[in-house]
């Protein structure tokens, strides 16, 4: 069985955030101990439908997850860059809905996936202990996960965050922002909840991301940056109930799977 491993949302191999990828003609069900193995933030799972539909499945180290937007990108790019499939566009069936995924270039992709809306505010002072330099200005609850807004893009990118503290948290993922300087806004995502510390670059996040700055910008086209170590860059749409995300995928590795899949 191949693997590939892919770079999503950086046009540079090392850069970005790595998934693996797997394509088959039935989900593994030793799915969650290969992605264990991989321990990467997601392995992905894409299993043939009929033409350019898939059901694609999604797997940090530790748990199965409703969506994510890098390893969708890097699977996408393995169809079409690696598998040659005859179409511009694919069409998912996940734990999410239905996604569509268009091809825009050699190695470039856009994702449409669902809005996801940020509501109430939080009590910042647990926030404040997690990120003790930080100048937090606000804290809001958004889906899945919690948005913690700083004053500036170097408080983002020079946070430390309690990791003990920040597991405590009720969500799956904390996402730290701030305006960019470059970019329209910058972030990071910590996710230790579901065996992500730190993910490098997290399209999911931006599905909550984009209506937030959006809102407070005044503008439904944007770009982003994720300031991880790696680092990775996100053009952004929104559109009524959708977020268009694009960006670009580089394949590090292709090889073959020789352990037990069930």
């Amino acid at each position: 069985m191949k693997i590939w491993t892919v770079d999503a949302f950086t046009k540079d191999a090392y850069q970005g955030n790595p998934a693996a990828v797997m394509v088959m003609d039935d989900f593994p069900i030793r799915a969650q101990a290969i992605a264990a193995e991989m321990n990467l933030s997601e392995t992905v799972f894409l299993k043939p439908l009929q033409e350019n539909r898939y059901h694609i499945r999604w797997f940090t180290p530790d748990v199965e997850v409703d969506l994510c937007g890098h390893a969708t990108l890097a699977g996408c790019h393995v169809l079409f860059h690696h598998l040659k499939i005859p179409f511009d566009e694919v069409r998912l069936q996940s734990l999410s809905g239905d996604l569509l995924v268009q091809k825009e270039g050699a190695s470039s992709y856009t994702l449409n996936f669902p809005r996801q809306d940020v509501s109430d505010l939080l009590d910042s002072a647990p926030f404040k202990a997690i990120f003790p330099k930080a100048r937090l200005e606000e804290v809001r609850k958004a889906h899945d996960d919690i948005i913690v807004l700083c004053a500036n893009e170097d408080e983002v990118r020079e946070a430390l965050p309690d990791f003990v503290a920040l597991q405590q948290i009720e969500a799956r993922g904390v996402i730290l922002t701030s305006p960019g300087v470059h970019y329209d806004f910058v972030s990071r995502f910590f996710a230790p909840k579901v065996g992500v510390p730190e993910d490098p670059v997290t399209g999911s996040a931006h599905c909550k991301l984009v209506p937030y700055w959006a809102a407070r910008l005044g503008k439904d086209t944007l770009t982003a940056y994720q300031a991880s170590k790696r680092g990775g860059v996100l053009s952004l749409r929104l559109e009524k109930d959708r977020v268009f995300i694009t960006g670009d995928a580089v394949t590090v590795m292709e090889g073959m799977w020789l352990g037990p899949l069930s």
